[in-house]
């Protein structure tokens, strides 16, 4: 994500009667701000002292629905919300590495078992939970680097330096826009964004049935649902738009790939696209909610169905990692046959390894690239004939119109339900 700098006028602040609890919206000079309060000590303090009209000093991150994830705010005379400056290595973070480091030192021991293990069922129990304890450990490890780059992260750094050079007003206001200068520091530029007009009567071609209205939240519950061996958190919403009541159920998890969660706040206008796929039920199932408060859109789908821009980039990357891997298979395998032969390279070598190596990953990747093809024409059948499928293709749609309506992207957040 590009950190950008921001000077900007306060129009709204919603963090009481939201959902998710805990989760704050600030709208300010046109521009969406989204942060956890956990994410900051006497967060709550600094919030109360905010007012309509406040001029604000803003370190965000873009996402993906041209909204913005702050990392801290400024307020000349209210203070400031900045990240925890005390984090540092510590003996929680040094015992993890020792513990990954020994747990992967039974990589060779699983090695040798499997190479012997013949037909033992012990052994092959052996090798199982000592692969298991190495691939615990490389998790581990995996995880302990990550905390590790967060404490040395020069973003962080630069981040925490430029928050220094606002207090001392060391900054400049641009211009054009509300983005600031500040002396030292690189800031990120806006980028333009290709935007489309919406299709005239799009309306007509949706079977889904419309709500609109300002919303009135009843109820917000944090729920825990075991399925299977794994427990699921999950949201419960109760709304009520024009004496309709409805509910949403949504994941709790921290989204992925530089989105966020689902956000509404009291008495924010909401248009919902719901509908009815159950014969003899009454229940409205939700498929779609554009927020007209902050103008951004979310599209809902659940019970193990696939979300359309999701599984059609998790499938470009699965085949990707597989082709991937694949190269390197080959090329391992030629490596080991040359060193073999004495470990001289000569022209027949590279030959032999273009002959070979192409004829094996294009037979290998038309395999693999037909089965997805056909993955996903499974999938598109899904939207067409499925009841629910359909209904959530036909609200994505929707959304993207509004979207272009008032002047944004396509992009509609994808939230599992």
């Amino acid at each position: 994500m590009r950190v950008q700098y921001f000077h900007v006028s306060l129009t709204q602040c919603d963090y009481q009667n939201v959902s998710p609890m805990g989760m704050v919206r600030l709208i300010a000079s046109q521009k969406v701000f989204f942060f956890n309060q956990g994410d900051f000590s006497n967060s709550e303090i600094f919030l109360e002292r905010l007012q309509q009209g406040d001029t604000l000093v803003i370190c965000a991150e873009e996402m993906n629905d041209g909204s913005y994830w702050a990392e801290w705010v400024y307020h000349e005379k209210h203070g400031r919300l900045e990240p925890d400056r005390t984090i540092s290595f510590n003996r929680s973070l040094g015992k993890q590495y020792l513990i990954s480091l020994a747990l992967m030192a039974l990589i060779p021991a699983v090695y040798y078992c499997f190479i012997n293990a013949d037909d033992s069922f012990l052994m092959i129990i052996l090798v199982s939970l000592l692969g298991c304890a190495a691939f615990g450990g490389i998790v581990l490890f995996a995880l302990a680097l990550a905390e590790t780059k967060h404490i040395l992260s020069p973003k962080r750094k630069s981040i925490l330096k430029a928050l220094d050079l606002v207090i001392d007003g060391q900054y400049q206001k641009s211009e054009q826009g509300q983005q600031i200068e500040i002396l030292g520091i690189k800031s990120s530029k806006n980028k333009a964004n290709k935007l489309r007009k919406s299709v005239d009567n799009y309306r007509d071609k949706a079977s889904l049935l419309v709500t609109r209205g300002k919303v009135n939240i009843t109820s917000t519950l944090s729920l825990t649902v075991a399925r299977g061996d794994a427990e699921q958190k999950l949201n419960h919403i109760g709304l009520q738009i024009n004496k309709s009541h409805m509910d949403v159920l949504v994941s709790a998890n921290e989204p992925l790939f530089n989105n966020h969660n689902l956000f509404i706040a009291q008495g924010d206008e909401l248009e919902v696209f719901h509908k009815n796929i159950q014969a003899h039920s009454k229940e409205q199932v939700i498929f779609g909610i554009y927020n007209h408060q902050d103008g951004l859109a979310y599209s809902l789908i659940g019970k193990g169905a696939p979300q359309e821009r999701g599984f059609y980039t998790g499938l470009w990357g699965f085949i990707c990692c597989i082709l991937a891997i694949f190269i390197l298979v080959v090329g391992g395998l030629s490596i080991s046959e040359t060193f073999e032969k004495g470990g001289y390279w000569d022209h027949w070598d590279w030959m032999n390894i273009i002959d070979t190596g192409v004829m094996y990953i294009s037979f290998s990747g038309t395999i693999l690239l037909g089965i997805s093809f056909l993955i996903a024409l499974c999938v598109a059948i899904y939207f067409k004939v499925s009841k629910r499928g359909n209904a959530y293709y036909q609200s994505q749609y929707l959304l993207k119109q509004l979207r272009r309506q008032h002047g944004k992207t396509d992009y509609v957040t994808e939230v599992r339900s």
